[in-house]
């Protein structure tokens, strides 16, 4: 393939919706574990903060939905791919991003909580940095991943994040004409892995 070829796929919608996706999975994952009677997820920190970057990824994943949704600024192809993937793990940076988009109330309920999830880093999947953490920033800890309460609330505000994506996409449901799926799939498609 070409280095300089034009790719149409994916489009906005189809990265929103594999983010959405993810977010919903991340979700499930996260409510399951912590509502499991199985290997104690609700107290050991290790375990405990595991859960927390399931429900960090998922809030992380929907912010990108909803950056795809309203902000691609006709990007398509490998174009979008690269844009979307260059917000990383900065919450911050995707919450001031999608601001203008989301509703004033909701802004000024969770912006403080989102912009609090870039003070704990993604690696706290590992125990060794969970236990460093716990230990060197005892009272974030203790206010974030070690609260129930907070966690209720992040939770809560990534089952809000994923139904603004959901009412969003579900708009551009219907049925599918031959058409259409002829046009998808002659049109040029970005592979990251190829």
């Amino acid at each position: 393939m070409e280095q300089n070829q034009i790719f149409t796929r994916p489009t906005y919608l189809e990265v929103s919706s594999h983010f959405l996706h993810d977010a919903i999975d991340f979700n499930i994952r996260y409510k399951f574990c912590m509502e499991s009677d199985g290997p104690l997820f609700g107290e050991p920190k290790s375990r405990r903060a595991k859960c927390f970057i399931d429900l960090r990824m998922g809030i992380e994943s929907d912010l990108k939905s909803l950056i795809c949704y309203h902000d691609f600024n006709n990007r398509k192809g490998k174009t979008l791919v690269k844009w979307i993937e260059k917000f990383r793990h900065n919450i911050e940076r995707m919450t001031n991003r999608i601001e203008p988009y989301l509703a004033a109330e909701f802004m000024e309920k969770h912006k403080s909580n989102l912009l609090k999830l870039e003070k704990l880093p993604v690696d706290l999947r590992y125990r060794f940095d969970t236990w460093e953490f716990s230990e060197n920033q005892e009272a974030l800890y203790d206010e974030t991943i070690g609260c129930n309460r907070w966690l209720t609330e992040m939770y809560q505000i990534l089952e809000q994040l994923i139904d603004l994506a959901n009412c969003n996409l579900k708009q551009h449901g219907g049925i599918v004409t031959m058409e259409e799926v002829l046009k998808e799939l002659t049109e040029p498609r970005f592979k990251k892995h190829t």
